[in-house]
């Protein structure tokens, strides 16, 4: 009786679990951020938009033209033939550097998508793992149920074998056996949708295989709720994406402010001249050399004003829009807490139900090992003890459901 004793209560013995993420999990993460197409995507994009600044030239490419006259024009020293002439504006003092940051700055929104983008895939990653890793730790529950009921099994056909306990007891237990099996096969079934969203979000075969081995303790939340707002707000992606794209628009305002001023250029005019037969003036046949200065002059002011009031209003949109993004964010991190404080009273709870009902099942097995009595009674203690274990199991996951929520929002 006491090696029975000492057989269920090992029975229901949680083992001791270790690092909330083992290597395995971080892998997958990795492995995601590797195989995503979209994140390869957006890779490409950010690279492309590097090669915008290197595009400015330092001046507008000079103008060069050829001119013929049809009719030749004559003057003095003799008729005018062709015209060459090129021309050079400069830009306005800071325009090329104004340029340049703008484009620079066009880049970096995206770099942070990038990275918002690896957080919504760690996300999922762990997500999904989370969902394979407790259907995964139900069976093991329910296994072991299985090899106690097995066990009791044994035990009641000796006591059958004695007439000391009734045939149906038998039945009862085959039939509990019976019920777990089932369940086993609907917990199988069950674990197929996370594990094809794990497989999709990794870009893996649809038969590859996936093994969980990690073991979970109830998590500890490493931020407390009130500070996650300040941290959200300074380091998120999105955040820090909504700063670059009012950047941008206040690089766009330097440029507008070159444009709205002057800017300058030189040119050249070289007439080739065919000289006089009829004369022989001094220089005769002498061909022109012309300078030339210009500036053009933004006389349409509004445009520029237009451009102005634009970029300030996009500025006031996305500030609005990371008021809103930010909002969003704390509810999902406050309900996120509330789910977090009450997986703490259940795993209380039913901590100490656990102990009450196991020291019950050991009097009532000691006793049904003595005289046969109680035994519908067992079995509906052994009931509440697997059911007690799903849901400590349950109390977990949804700690570690709360961790995987509040890390979506937070950078290292």
């Amino acid at each position: 009786m006491k090696l029975l004793k000492i057989i269920i209560s090992g029975l229901f013995i949680i083992g001791s679990l270790g690092k909330v993420y083992a290597q395995s999990l971080d892998s997958l993460i990795q492995e995601a951020y590797t195989n995503n197409l979209e994140l390869q995507i957006l890779e490409k994009q950010y690279e492309a938009k590097l090669q915008l600044a290197p595009q400015i030239a330092p001046r507008p490419d000079p103008e060069a033209g050829l001119g013929v006259f049809p009719l030749p024009v004559e003057t003095r020293l003799g008729a005018q033939v062709t015209r060459l002439s090129a021309t050079q504006m400069f830009p306005k003092k800071g325009m090329v550097d104004a340029k340049k940051a703008l484009a620079n700055a066009k880049a970096q929104p995206i770099l942070e998508q990038i990275n918002a983008r690896k957080l919504d895939l760690a996300y999922q990653v762990k997500m999904a793992w989370l969902q394979v890793y407790e259907l995964d730790k139900s069976r093991e529950i329910i296994q072991r149920n299985i090899r106690f009921l097995q066990s009791l099994e044994a035990l009641v056909l000796i006591k059958v074998e004695t007439n000391k306990a009734n045939p149906a007891d038998v039945l009862q237990v085959q039939l509990k056996i019976q019920l777990l099996e089932n369940e086993l096969l609907i917990l199988e079934k069950q674990r197929e949708k996370p594990l094809t969203d794990l497989k999709r979000v990794l870009n893996k075969e649809e038969n590859a295989a996936l093994r969980i081995t990690d073991s979970l303790e109830f998590s500890v939340l490493m931020y407390q709720k009130d500070s996650l707002l300040s941290v959200i707000q300074a380091n998120h992606p999105m955040m820090k994406m909504y700063e670059m794209q009012q950047e941008i628009s206040k690089r766009a305002i330097d440029v507008n402010a070159l444009k709205d001023q002057p800017t300058f250029g030189v040119g050249l005019d070289y007439i080739t001249v065919i000289g006089r037969n009829d004369a022989m003036p001094t220089g005769n046949g002498r061909d022109i050399v012309q300078l030339r200065g210009m500036v053009k002059i933004p006389l349409y002011k509004s445009q520029y004003e237009a451009k102005k009031q634009e970029e300030l209003l996009k500025i006031q949109a996305i500030e609005l829009q990371k008021e809103n993004t930010t909002d969003q964010f704390m509810a999902i991190i406050e309900k996120a807490y509330v789910d977090y404080e009450t997986a703490q009273l259940r795993m209380n709870l039913y901590g100490q139900q656990i102990e009450t009902t196991r020291a019950a099942i050991d009097i009532l097995t000691g006793a049904y090992s003595v005289d046969g009595r109680k035994f519908e009674e067992l079995l509906r203690l052994e009931k509440e003890l697997i059911d007690y274990d799903l849901m400590i199991l349950k109390a977990v996951v949804s700690s570690h459901r709360v961790k995987i929520t509040v890390e979506r929002f937070i950078t290292e």
